[in-house]
């Protein structure tokens, strides 16, 4: 209709209309992009409110799990420090249940959480643009990186271990609900082993790798930590 009135003013040469009408087309078009420019900034909005509180499902749990991962390496440290001491004594006035018991609590090292499934959505899918935060961003990446860094570092702790203080799992396997019920040639090779140096740094290396596997699930704790108050600071435009 717009267009037979502007074509209808042209032939009558009447300017005043064809400039009246064309305002009024382009005035029309005008509002039609902010329209749908808004529309799909609320789209956007609505998109981002969902990742955020993804994300901080994400998070409180990854929080939870790393401290109870560094209240359980703390235990072991304890543990292993124990263990040492236990070893350092004459093992013919220890029991084989006591051995074994220190040697349980005292093995092993915890794997490290990994990383956020939602924020690797985001990078996958390129809508990290959607999080406006600029701290919440930053927060994400390092905390991404911290998590990179300690699965390379733990990669490097668990052959550490594997190499050198595989003793400790070959001993391991001699543990049965009544030691003295081994075969007279395995309890004495493991009487030998218990009274050998080799143990005793076996343990040692272990325990050293937990003190800095714990060092690492701190970091990863903090980081964690940064992300959810960066989501708590509220500084979304």
């Amino acid at each position: 209709m717009i267009l037979t009135s502007i074509t209808k003013a042209l032939k009558t040469q009447n300017w005043l209309a064809v400039a009246v009408e064309f305002i009024i087309v382009l005035a029309g078009v005008v509002i039609g992009f902010q329209i749908s420019a808004w529309n799909e900034t609320r789209i956007e909005h609505q998109r981002e409110a969902l990742i955020l509180d993804r994300l901080h499902a994400d998070f409180v749990e990854i929080e939870a799990r790393t401290a109870t991962m560094v209240a359980q390496l703390e235990t072991r440290i304890e543990a292993g420090t124990s263990f040492e001491t236990l070893l350092l004594r004459d093992q013919t006035f220890v029991s084989d249940a006591d051995f074994f018991e220190a040697l349980q609590n005292a093995i092993g090292t915890p794997v490290p959480n990994g990383r956020s499934a939602t924020y690797a959505e985001l990078v996958a899918s390129g809508e990290m643009r959607l999080i406006r935060s600029e701290a919440l961003r930053e927060a994400l990446v390092e905390f991404d990186e911290q998590v990179r860094r300690q699965e390379l570092a733990y990669a490097s702790l668990a052959r550490l271990i594997t190499d050198n203080a595989g003793l400790l799992l070959e001993v391991q396997g001699y543990a049965v609900e009544d030691p003295e019920a081994l075969r007279p040639d395995l309890y004495r090779g493991l009487a030998e082993i218990r009274q050998s140096p080799e143990i005793f740094t076996a343990a040692r290396l272990t325990t050293r790798a937990n003190q800095v596997n714990r060092i690492w699930h701190e970091g990863t704790l903090e980081r964690a930590q940064a992300v959810l108050a960066a989501m708590e600071t509220g500084d979304t435009p």
